[in-house]
């Protein structure tokens, strides 16, 4: 999938996004973007080979919170690590 195409399915995704950031918000966890959420699913679940859309929505409406917030903590982790040296 070219880069336009990716562009377009991320916006197409956005609104279910939006709702999965509202439920990790609900659990107090404020501080993840949609950007996370499509960086996961790529490295974790998609591997670049994306399934239909309806899957890919189910995937991030079912998508562990505990799975991607250990996830974006390790990967602030990680860039703060490379910034002290």
């Amino acid at each position: 999938m070219d880069e336009d195409n990716n562009e377009d399915l991320f916006l197409k995704l956005g609104p279910c996004f939006s709702s999965k950031i509202k439920e990790l918000n609900r659990e107090g966890i404020d501080y993840i973007k949609k950007e996370d959420i499509w960086n996961y699913l790529n490295q974790n679940k998609w591997n670049n080979d994306y399934p239909f859309l309806s899957d890919m929505v189910a995937d991030i409406l079912r998508l562990d919170n505990r799975l991607l917030k250990e996830y974006v903590d390790n990967y602030i982790k990680e860039r703060e690590i490379e910034a002290d040296r």
